[in-house]
């Protein structure tokens, strides 16, 4: 399929469309035998990118999502059928900001009358952990929007120097983590959250987007089998990775965040996973080995 042009067609409008997240969603919903108009929303609309996606059909707007900007971010949800949203700690570190500004996004698509809000969040680590991990901002942040779109009830689904390389982390060697190739594959599960009567009804059900699980010896030595390189994983404690960290330039208050990442993790996050069918996606998401196998790596491993 190609993306419609026909005014009977549902529209999505996808934050971030030239993004990995969102530039899956417009790739995946465009090879639906169902069709969509599709409206992408980026700062830049003259970016290579942008003229890409308005080169197969995407209708490209330049929208400013900052809390002052309220009136804008209206006017670019305006008609929307869906609305696809997912926020950004890493372009300002500020948890306070993509909280407020992904709560105006949420007040905005409710007002334009969604028929599903589809929001890109993680869970609230303060509260699985039992308040045991409390600096994991960008966790909680997009926690927050989530709450707030349920309280407004917007109808979502609620979705080493001689040849060979060392991964180092605070996790154990078989710690699980759950892998996904974001670009050619996170549009799958925007798309099932659509199309599929379990999830398009707009009953906050979550879906936990992820195409396997896989401890982190395992994936060292995955991508050690796809690259020909020396790979291998070793474990460091939390104060040999906060000095990495901070000798990288990372501020105090990211380096907590990461740390309590790391804490999450490995202590609470696969419980938090809601684990969907695979057999409804409309394709099966590539392996981590297949992912490894097709990706360039050559501007890594040098």
């Amino acid at each position: 399929m190609t993306i419609s042009t026909e005014p009977s067609a549902p529209l999505i409008v996808v934050v971030g469309a030239t993004g990995l997240q969102g530039g899956s969603v417009i790739n995946n919903l465009a090879a639906s035998a169902k069709p969509y108009r599709m409206r992408g929303l980026t700062r830049d609309p003259m970016k290579p990118k942008s003229t890409v996606l308005a080169e197969r059909g995407v209708e490209i707007v330049a929208c400013n999502l900052s809390v002052e900007n309220v009136a804008g971010i209206e006017g670019a949800f305006r008609n929307a059928t869906y609305v696809f949203i997912v926020t950004n700690f890493w372009e300002h570190l500020d948890q306070d900001r993509e909280a407020a500004e992904g709560k105006v996004m949420v007040t905005c698509a409710k007002k334009a009358g969604v028929k599903l809000l589809l929001l890109s969040t993680e869970p609230n680590a303060t509260k699985a952990s039992g308040g045991e991990i409390t600096k994991l901002y960008h966790f909680d942040s997009k926690a927050s929007i989530a709450d707030h779109a349920r309280e407004i009830k917007v109808p979502f689904p609620y979705p080493v120097g001689n040849g060979s390389y060392v991964v180092k982390g605070t996790w154990a060697p078989d710690t699980k983590m759950p892998l996904i190739d974001t670009y050619h594959d996170f549009g799958l599960f925007a798309q099932l959250a659509i199309e599929s009567e379990d999830f398009n009804k707009g009953d906050g059900k979550v879906i936990s987007a992820y195409a396997e699980w896989m401890g982190m010896a395992k994936q060292a030595q995955t991508l050690s089998q796809a690259t020909g390189k020396e790979i291998s994983y070793q474990q460091i404690t939390e104060v040999e990775s906060r000095s990495l960290m901070a000798n990288a330039g990372l501020p105090p208050h990211v380096i907590d965040d990461m740390i309590d990442a790391f804490r999450f993790h490995e202590q609470v996050w696969e419980a938090t996973y809601v684990h969907s069918n695979r057999k409804n996606l409309a394709r099966q998401p590539r392996t981590f080995k297949e992912y490894c196998q097709t990706e360039d790596w050559s501007y890594i491993m040098t």
